[in-house]
């Protein structure tokens, strides 16, 4: 394993792809959050299409969706995801292939991945070979397996992708330390940072766990808002009431709402005073209120009438509007999400 590594980063190292990638991200202006952004929004479909169907599997979401169905409209999604996140992620891993091969971490994730794409391609092949396979009463079990075993790998797919920059949390652990007293403070925001909680979440492995999970979260967030939002424009579950899609979907996105909005908290009282004068992070809280008025409005003023076109496989023009404005302002939440980071 160490020889293979050592030969891809001779390979790779003073190769026009390494100079090609480091042109660009150095360059073009703004790119790195940028193809960051394309990189979390692949996240958020793979999350949104083989978790769904994983959890669909389990009996847990989506229950008037039948498998053989589900399976046939997001197992494309999912490929397209996963090419477009190969693209956007190899920027980085041929601009630094030492950083990347030589951390176990990222090995660790393209091991997790590859075994999730070869168990998901395996259950999209025998789908593909017999329609209705995975519902047989004797595949049941397996299928309920396969999803298990699915959702623990992407998840840890997700994880070592964010553990990738800790690796010194892993190499050198420290889950607690001595919190000092900083005495008065002139800010109210400058004693947030210093409370004891702030203080233990920023000097040890809470905050990489909490951005984890914050990830994690998001990313399934995005993606059960992905789907509503494909059915409103018409792109995606034609064949599914959008009143069904809704309610099926919006549980789960809730849910991972408030796990993104505590762990968001949990790393946000770290940087306080920071943050609230960080560009990014006031366009990302603006776009986050705009995104919870374009929802608020939807619901109070086309939803109630959404019967009218409940099954129609292109709704009007104002039900796409409101599809189309979800998904470019979510689009913004990541992207400034992704700048924050990038502003000092």
């Amino acid at each position: 394993m160490d020889a293979l590594k050592a030969t891809l980063v001779d390979l790779i190292s003073g190769s026009f792809l390494q100079d090609g990638s480091l042109y660009i991200l150095n360059n073009v202006p703004g790119f790195p959050p940028i193809i960051q952004t394309v990189h979390i929004i692949g996240i958020a479909a793979v999350m949104g299409s083989a978790v769904l169907l994983n959890l669909r599997l389990l009996g847990l979401a989506v229950p008037t969706q039948g498998i053989p169905e589900l399976t046939s409209r997001v197992m494309p999604w999912l490929w397209w995801a996963l090419a477009c996140n190969i693209v956007s992620g190899a920027f980085f891993v041929l601009a630094r292939p030492s950083r990347y091969f030589n951390n176990p971490v990222f090995v660790w994730k393209m091991g997790f991945l590859l075994l999730a794409v070869m168990l998901a391609l395996f259950f999209y092949l025998m789908h593909k070979r017999q329609q209705g396979y995975w519902e047989e009463p004797d595949k049941k079990w397996a299928a309920r397996g396969i999803a298990l075993a699915s959702l623990g790998l992407w998840i840890m797919v997700v994880t070592a992708g964010r553990w990738i920059a800790y690796l010194e949390y892993i190499e050198y652990p420290l889950w607690g330390f001595e919190v000092f007293d900083a005495g008065p403070q002139a800010s109210f925001l400058i004693a947030v940072e210093n409370w004891p909680l702030s203080q233990i979440i920023a000097a040890t492995n809470w905050f990489p766990l909490l951005e984890t999970i914050h990830v994690i979260a998001v990313t399934f967030l995005l993606g059960s808002i992905l789907w509503v939002d494909l059915r409103l424009l018409g792109f995606a579950a034609q064949r599914y009431p959008i009143t069904a899609l809704s309610r099926e979907l919006i549980p789960w996105t809730w849910g991972a709402f408030v796990v993104a909005t505590g762990t968001g908290l949990g790393m946000f009282i770290t940087r306080a005073a920071s943050h609230v004068v960080n560009p990014a992070f006031q366009w990302k809280f603006f776009l986050l209120v705009l995104a919870g008025i374009n929802m608020a409005i939807f619901h109070r003023k086309i939803y109630p009438d959404i019967s009218t076109c409940d099954t129609a496989l292109m709704p009007p023009g104002k039900v796409r509007f409101f599809g189309a404005s979800s998904l470019v302002i979510w689009s913004g939440v990541m992207l400034s999400g992704r700048w924050i980071g990038h502003i000092i």
